[in-house]
């Protein structure tokens, strides 16, 4: 299994979940972060919060951002989409949360650790980009399950908030 290192943005306001993907991925792609879609991709789907879970479902080449977009809105629980940025060896991963199942909450962004681990700053520099493009009330990373600060997404919203009071974090809006 690999390593992830994965950075939490939460936003101030909920958004809606349509009219924010769709927008923020537009944003993605000026600074060349692309959605990926193969016939080996798939979107990966939240559990929602009463724990109702949706099979992953396989991509089609042909299909378009919103298409791909739309499989992840119209799920409760949102997911994770894959994409690349030509910076990055690997796929970056970026899964859309939710902890009310109607609107976006957050997102974590998440790299594979061989892109971030003896090497510069490059995802750093990369998420600064990205937080640039929405109102958020903290960044914080490195929070996957193999760090010291895990932040376990199936906490409440309202836990995950104190714990990021009470840590300090690789990443951290805090700081800047």
């Amino acid at each position: 299994m690999s390593y992830f290192n994965g950075t939490l943005l939460l936003l101030k306001e909920k958004k809606d979940p349509k009219l924010f993907i769709l927008d923020f991925n537009e944003k993605l792609k000026s600074i060349n972060v692309l959605l990926q879609k193969s016939d080996s991709e798939i979107v990966v789907f939240n559990d929602s919060r009463n724990e109702e879970e949706k099979e992953p479902i396989w991509l089609d080449k042909l299909m378009t951002d919103e298409d791909v977009i739309n499989l992840v809105y119209s799920w409760k629980g949102l997911g994770l989409l894959t994409y690349r940025h030509p910076d990055f060896k690997f796929e970056m991963y970026i899964n859309y949360l939710t902890w009310d199942d109607k609107y976006v909450d957050g997102f974590k962004v998440s790299f594979a650790r061989k892109d971030t681990v003896f090497e510069d700053d490059r995802h750093k520099e990369l998420i600064a980009k990205i937080s640039k493009f929405v109102d958020y009330e903290y960044v914080v990373g490195d929070v996957n399950e193999e760090s010291q600060n895990y932040i376990s997404m199936e906490e409440s919203l309202d836990e995950i908030k104190q714990h990021i009071l009470k840590n300090s974090f690789e990443i951290d809006s805090r700081t800047w």
